[in-house]
């Protein structure tokens, strides 16, 4: 689970990317596009955006921590999964997100799916979708490498660390050995009384 929900972050912040570019691609004039979003139930788009952007970032501190924390155990696995693998299921939730968000600005707005440019809007969607979930997956996977590495690093330099410590007590040359000794610091007992 606590691996899901990053990418899952990762992927609402990819979907909401690949969507904007998407319309930006296939409506490229900006007055016939600010119609075509007023009329397809984008009245949430900047909330989305905002969304997109805490989940991202939430998304990224995860994938930071988790490597940072791999690098830090010794003799631990990699925390990094293979990069086509990331790659292949950020594809798989953007363009679900994508597709389902379509149908659902469309109902709620009561246009129907079709028409030249609702037909070209959900192919160039896709692949930006998947150009999106491509690059996002590179981005993280070298983020989480450069923070496994700095976890590496810093296992490295506490285990090579000296130990200051002293191993015991000794009088230093400006610490009279009388403060010492009354103190019970001292190696000596007290005098023997007189008799």
């Amino acid at each position: 689970m606590a691996r899901r929900l990053p990418l899952a972050g990762a992927a609402v912040a990819g979907a909401v990317v690949g969507h904007g570019l998407a319309y930006a691609l296939a409506v490229p004039e900006p007055g016939r596009r600010l119609a075509v979003l007023a009329g397809s139930g984008h009245a949430y788009w900047s909330a989305a955006i905002a969304a997109a952007i805490v989940l991202g970032l939430v998304s990224l501190g995860a994938t930071l921590a988790r490597h940072f924390r791999a690098g830090l155990r010794a003799g631990g696995r990699p925390a990094a999964e293979p990069l086509g693998r990331l790659v292949a299921r950020l594809a798989l939730l953007q363009v679900t997100i994508y597709l389902v968000q379509e149908l659902i600005e469309r109902a709620a707005a009561g246009v129907p799916l079709g028409g030249p440019v609702d037909g070209r809007l959900l192919f160039t969607g896709i692949a930006v979708q998947l150009l999106v979930a491509g690059v996002l997956a590179l981005g993280l996977a070298w983020a989480g490498r450069v923070a496994e590495v700095a976890g590496r690093a810093l296992r490295r330099r506490r285990l090579h660390r000296p130990d200051l410590r002293p191993a015991r007590l000794r009088p230093i040359g400006w610490v009279r050995p009388a403060i010492l000794l009354a103190a019970g610091l001292g190696g000596r007992a007290p005098p023997a009384p007189a008799a």
